[in-house]
Protein backbone atom coordinates (compact mmCIF):
# COMPACT_ATOMS: atom_id res chain seq x y z
CA UNK A 1 0.00 0.00 0.00
CA UNK A 2 1.42 3.37 -1.02
CA UNK A 3 1.77 6.25 1.42
CA UNK A 4 -1.25 8.55 1.55
CA UNK A 5 0.14 12.00 0.79
CA UNK A 6 -2.46 14.72 0.98
CA UNK A 7 -2.97 18.44 0.71
CA UNK A 8 -5.37 20.90 2.31
CA UNK A 9 -8.16 22.57 0.39
CA UNK A 10 -7.81 26.37 0.76
CA UNK A 11 -10.51 27.85 2.96
CA UNK A 12 -10.71 31.29 1.39
CA UNK A 13 -13.66 30.60 -0.91
CA UNK A 14 -16.78 28.46 -0.83
CA UNK A 15 -17.33 28.85 -4.59
CA UNK A 16 -18.08 25.32 -5.88
CA UNK A 17 -16.27 26.05 -9.15
CA UNK A 18 -13.14 27.09 -7.24
CA UNK A 19 -13.38 23.90 -5.19
CA UNK A 20 -13.57 21.85 -8.38
CA UNK A 21 -10.56 23.63 -9.86
CA UNK A 22 -8.46 22.94 -6.79
CA UNK A 23 -9.49 19.29 -6.64
CA UNK A 24 -8.65 18.82 -10.31
CA UNK A 25 -5.26 20.44 -9.78
CA UNK A 26 -4.55 18.22 -6.76
CA UNK A 27 -5.41 15.12 -8.80
CA UNK A 28 -3.08 16.22 -11.61
CA UNK A 29 -0.31 16.80 -9.03
CA UNK A 30 -0.65 13.22 -7.82
CA UNK A 31 -2.05 13.77 -4.32
CA UNK A 32 -4.12 10.94 -2.90
CA UNK A 33 -5.88 12.78 -0.07
CA UNK A 34 -7.45 16.16 0.61
CA UNK A 35 -8.28 17.82 3.94
CA UNK A 36 -11.34 20.05 4.13
CA UNK A 37 -11.78 22.75 6.77
CA UNK A 38 -15.46 22.45 7.61
CA UNK A 39 -16.11 26.16 8.15
CA UNK A 40 -14.95 26.94 4.59
CA UNK A 41 -18.56 26.27 3.63
CA UNK A 42 -21.76 27.08 5.58
CA UNK A 43 -22.20 23.39 6.32
CA UNK A 44 -23.39 24.12 9.85
CA UNK A 45 -25.86 26.86 10.75
CA UNK A 46 -26.50 27.48 14.45
CA UNK A 47 -25.26 24.03 15.38
CA UNK A 48 -27.31 22.14 12.79
CA UNK A 49 -26.30 20.66 9.44
CA UNK A 50 -27.28 22.85 6.50
CA UNK A 51 -28.70 20.21 4.17
CA UNK A 52 -28.45 22.11 0.85
CA UNK A 53 -24.76 22.86 1.40
CA UNK A 54 -24.00 19.38 2.69
CA UNK A 55 -25.58 17.87 -0.43
CA UNK A 56 -23.70 20.29 -2.68
CA UNK A 57 -20.30 19.54 -1.18
CA UNK A 58 -20.93 15.79 -0.99
CA UNK A 59 -21.69 15.73 -4.71
CA UNK A 60 -18.58 17.76 -5.50
CA UNK A 61 -16.23 15.63 -3.41
CA UNK A 62 -17.60 12.39 -4.84
CA UNK A 63 -16.47 13.43 -8.31
CA UNK A 64 -12.87 12.68 -7.27
CA UNK A 65 -11.37 9.45 -5.86
CA UNK A 66 -9.54 11.15 -2.98
CA UNK A 67 -9.35 9.97 0.60
CA UNK A 68 -10.74 12.90 2.59
CA UNK A 69 -9.94 14.17 6.06
CA UNK A 70 -11.50 17.18 7.76
CA UNK A 71 -10.52 20.02 10.07
CA UNK A 72 -12.95 21.38 12.64
CA UNK A 73 -14.10 24.97 12.30
CA UNK A 74 -12.04 27.57 14.12
CA UNK A 75 -14.82 28.50 16.51
CA UNK A 76 -15.05 25.21 18.42
CA UNK A 77 -14.02 25.69 22.06
CA UNK A 78 -14.74 22.79 24.40
CA UNK A 79 -13.48 24.87 27.33
CA UNK A 80 -16.26 27.45 26.88
CA UNK A 81 -18.56 26.11 29.57
CA UNK A 82 -20.96 29.02 29.22
CA UNK A 83 -21.86 27.84 25.71
CA UNK A 84 -21.00 24.18 26.02
CA UNK A 85 -24.31 22.98 24.55
CA UNK A 86 -23.76 24.98 21.35
CA UNK A 87 -20.15 23.83 21.02
CA UNK A 88 -21.25 20.24 21.54
CA UNK A 89 -23.92 20.66 18.86
CA UNK A 90 -21.37 22.02 16.39
CA UNK A 91 -18.97 19.16 17.13
CA UNK A 92 -21.64 16.49 16.75
CA UNK A 93 -22.83 18.08 13.50
CA UNK A 94 -19.23 18.12 12.26
CA UNK A 95 -18.89 14.41 13.02
CA UNK A 96 -22.18 13.71 11.22
CA UNK A 97 -20.94 15.58 8.14
CA UNK A 98 -17.66 13.67 8.16
CA UNK A 99 -19.49 10.37 8.45
CA UNK A 100 -21.81 11.25 5.60
CA UNK A 101 -18.99 12.32 3.28
CA UNK A 102 -16.45 9.68 4.25
CA UNK A 103 -14.04 12.19 5.79
CA UNK A 104 -11.72 10.74 8.43
CA UNK A 105 -9.89 11.68 10.53
CA UNK A 106 -11.48 14.86 11.87
CA UNK A 107 -8.83 17.20 13.31
CA UNK A 108 -9.60 19.06 16.55
CA UNK A 109 -7.41 21.78 18.11
CA UNK A 110 -6.10 21.37 21.65
CA UNK A 111 -5.52 25.11 22.18
CA UNK A 112 -4.09 26.16 25.60
CA UNK A 113 -4.54 24.19 28.80
CA UNK A 114 -6.68 26.12 31.27
CA UNK A 115 -6.12 26.71 34.97
CA UNK A 116 -9.57 25.62 36.08
CA UNK A 117 -9.72 22.00 37.18
CA UNK A 118 -13.45 21.81 36.46
CA UNK A 119 -12.93 23.16 32.96
CA UNK A 120 -10.16 20.68 32.19
CA UNK A 121 -12.19 17.80 33.58
CA UNK A 122 -15.07 18.76 31.31
CA UNK A 123 -12.62 19.14 28.39
CA UNK A 124 -11.47 15.54 28.85
CA UNK A 125 -15.03 14.28 29.29
CA UNK A 126 -16.20 16.11 26.16
CA UNK A 127 -13.44 14.50 24.08
CA UNK A 128 -14.23 11.07 25.50
CA UNK A 129 -17.91 11.43 24.62
CA UNK A 130 -17.09 12.80 21.17
CA UNK A 131 -14.71 9.91 20.51
CA UNK A 132 -17.40 7.41 21.47
CA UNK A 133 -19.96 9.07 19.21
CA UNK A 134 -17.51 9.42 16.33
CA UNK A 135 -16.61 5.75 16.60
CA UNK A 136 -20.26 4.80 16.00
CA UNK A 137 -20.10 6.98 12.89
CA UNK A 138 -16.83 5.56 11.56
CA UNK A 139 -14.89 8.79 12.07
CA UNK A 140 -11.50 8.93 13.82
CA UNK A 141 -10.84 12.03 15.95
CA UNK A 142 -7.32 13.44 16.20
CA UNK A 143 -6.20 16.30 18.45
CA UNK A 144 -3.65 18.76 17.08
CA UNK A 145 -0.90 20.56 19.01
CA UNK A 146 -0.61 24.32 18.48
CA UNK A 147 2.29 26.74 18.63
CA UNK A 148 1.36 28.42 21.91
CA UNK A 149 1.26 25.25 24.00
CA UNK A 150 3.60 22.37 24.81
CA UNK A 151 2.97 18.99 23.22
CA UNK A 152 2.83 17.19 26.58
CA UNK A 153 -0.72 18.31 27.43
CA UNK A 154 -1.97 16.97 24.11
CA UNK A 155 -0.29 13.63 24.76
CA UNK A 156 -1.77 13.60 28.27
CA UNK A 157 -5.27 14.24 26.92
CA UNK A 158 -5.09 11.39 24.42
CA UNK A 159 -3.60 9.05 27.05
CA UNK A 160 -6.24 10.03 29.62
CA UNK A 161 -9.18 9.50 27.27
CA UNK A 162 -7.56 6.19 26.32
CA UNK A 163 -9.75 5.50 23.32
CA UNK A 164 -8.68 3.85 20.05
CA UNK A 165 -10.84 6.48 18.38
CA UNK A 166 -8.96 9.52 19.77
CA UNK A 167 -5.40 9.93 18.58
CA UNK A 168 -2.89 12.75 18.18
CA UNK A 169 -2.37 14.91 15.10
CA UNK A 170 1.23 16.14 15.12
CA UNK A 171 1.58 19.50 13.40
CA UNK A 172 5.24 19.96 12.51
CA UNK A 173 4.99 23.72 12.00
CA UNK A 174 3.27 24.34 15.33
CA UNK A 175 5.71 22.15 17.26
CA UNK A 176 8.73 23.77 15.59
CA UNK A 177 7.58 27.25 16.62
CA UNK A 178 6.61 26.09 20.12
CA UNK A 179 10.08 24.57 20.56
CA UNK A 180 11.58 27.99 19.83
CA UNK A 181 9.17 29.77 22.18
CA UNK A 182 9.27 27.34 25.12
CA UNK A 183 12.82 26.09 24.63
CA UNK A 184 12.28 22.35 24.19
CA UNK A 185 13.81 19.94 21.68
CA UNK A 186 11.62 19.64 18.60
CA UNK A 187 12.61 16.08 17.69
CA UNK A 188 12.25 14.87 21.28
CA UNK A 189 8.70 16.25 21.24
CA UNK A 190 7.97 14.31 18.07
CA UNK A 191 9.29 11.12 19.69
CA UNK A 192 6.97 11.70 22.66
CA UNK A 193 3.98 11.89 20.33
CA UNK A 194 4.79 8.86 18.20
CA UNK A 195 2.99 6.19 20.28
CA UNK A 196 -0.24 8.19 19.97
CA UNK A 197 0.16 9.42 16.40
CA UNK A 198 -2.84 9.15 14.10
CA UNK A 199 -2.32 12.02 11.63
CA UNK A 200 0.49 14.25 10.39
CA UNK A 201 0.29 17.89 9.33
CA UNK A 202 3.38 18.81 7.33
CA UNK A 203 3.68 22.58 7.49
CA UNK A 204 6.97 24.46 7.33
CA UNK A 205 8.30 27.75 8.69
CA UNK A 206 11.55 29.44 9.72
CA UNK A 207 11.33 28.61 13.43
CA UNK A 208 10.98 32.30 14.33
CA UNK A 209 8.13 32.60 16.83
CA UNK A 210 6.09 35.77 16.39
CA UNK A 211 5.52 37.16 19.90
CA UNK A 212 2.49 39.15 18.78
CA UNK A 213 0.72 35.78 18.69
CA UNK A 214 0.59 35.87 22.51
CA UNK A 215 0.97 39.57 23.32
CA UNK A 216 -1.44 41.14 20.81
CA UNK A 217 -3.52 38.60 18.91
CA UNK A 218 -5.63 41.16 16.94
CA UNK A 219 -2.50 42.82 15.58
CA UNK A 220 -1.00 39.42 14.79
CA UNK A 221 -4.10 38.40 12.85
CA UNK A 222 -4.04 41.70 10.96
CA UNK A 223 -0.45 41.33 9.72
CA UNK A 224 -0.48 40.73 5.95
CA UNK A 225 0.55 37.15 5.21
CA UNK A 226 2.75 38.26 2.34
CA UNK A 227 4.73 40.41 4.78
CA UNK A 228 4.95 37.62 7.36
CA UNK A 229 6.22 35.16 4.76
CA UNK A 230 8.74 37.66 3.41
CA UNK A 231 10.17 38.18 6.89
CA UNK A 232 9.65 34.63 8.12
CA UNK A 233 7.46 35.60 11.07
CA UNK A 234 5.51 32.93 12.91
CA UNK A 235 3.13 30.29 11.61
CA UNK A 236 3.43 31.03 7.89
CA UNK A 237 2.35 27.61 6.57
CA UNK A 238 5.01 27.04 3.95
CA UNK A 239 5.06 23.75 2.03
CA UNK A 240 7.29 21.07 3.59
CA UNK A 241 10.94 21.50 2.59
CA UNK A 242 10.40 25.22 1.90
CA UNK A 243 11.43 26.29 5.42
CA UNK A 244 13.83 25.08 8.10
CA UNK A 245 12.08 22.09 9.67
CA UNK A 246 14.30 18.96 9.46
CA UNK A 247 11.85 16.78 7.58
CA UNK A 248 14.35 14.08 6.71
CA UNK A 249 14.96 13.52 10.43
CA UNK A 250 11.21 13.45 11.10
CA UNK A 251 10.66 10.78 8.47
CA UNK A 252 13.63 8.76 9.75
CA UNK A 253 12.24 8.81 13.29
CA UNK A 254 8.81 7.83 12.04
CA UNK A 255 10.23 4.94 10.03
CA UNK A 256 12.33 3.62 12.91
CA UNK A 257 9.90 4.07 15.80
CA UNK A 258 6.47 3.85 14.14
CA UNK A 259 6.94 1.62 11.08
CA UNK A 260 3.27 0.67 11.44
CA UNK A 261 2.07 4.26 10.86
CA UNK A 262 -0.58 4.18 8.15
CA UNK A 263 -2.11 7.63 8.55
CA UNK A 264 -1.94 10.53 6.12
CA UNK A 265 1.03 12.75 5.39
CA UNK A 266 -1.07 15.89 5.00
CA UNK A 267 0.80 18.82 3.45
CA UNK A 268 -0.89 21.77 5.12
CA UNK A 269 0.18 25.08 3.61
CA UNK A 270 -1.09 28.17 1.82
CA UNK A 271 -1.85 26.28 -1.36
CA UNK A 272 -3.03 29.34 -3.27
CA UNK A 273 0.41 30.97 -2.77
CA UNK A 274 2.32 27.91 -3.99
CA UNK A 275 -0.13 26.48 -6.51
CA UNK A 276 2.42 25.86 -9.32
CA UNK A 277 4.51 23.61 -7.07
CA UNK A 278 2.08 20.96 -5.88
CA UNK A 279 3.76 18.15 -7.79
CA UNK A 280 7.15 19.28 -6.48
CA UNK A 281 5.88 19.32 -2.90
CA UNK A 282 4.36 15.84 -3.17
CA UNK A 283 7.53 14.47 -4.78
CA UNK A 284 9.77 15.94 -2.09
CA UNK A 285 7.65 14.39 0.65
CA UNK A 286 7.63 11.00 -1.10
CA UNK A 287 11.40 11.11 -1.46
CA UNK A 288 11.81 12.19 2.17
CA UNK A 289 9.72 9.26 3.37
CA UNK A 290 11.81 6.86 1.26
CA UNK A 291 15.06 8.31 2.61
CA UNK A 292 13.72 7.92 6.13
CA UNK A 293 13.00 4.25 5.60
CA UNK A 294 16.39 3.68 3.98
CA UNK A 295 18.09 5.25 7.01
CA UNK A 296 16.64 2.70 9.47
Amino acid sequence: MSDMIGINLPNGSCDPDATEQYLSTFAADGFGAVEVCLDTYPLIVDGEVCEPWAAQLETRLNLHPFKYSAHIGRGLDLRDLGRKDKHRAVLMASIDICSRMGMSPLVLHYEVKGRSRATEEYFVQAHRQAAEYAQTKGVLLVVENIEVELVEPVVELVAQVDSPNLRLAFDTGHAFLASAYFGFDFLDAFKLCLPYLGHLHLSDNTGEFETLRVTDRPTYDALPMGYRIEYGRGDIHLPPYFGKIPYDRIFALLASQRPDYNGMYLCEYYVERFLPFGNMVRTRVEEGIRRGRAAR
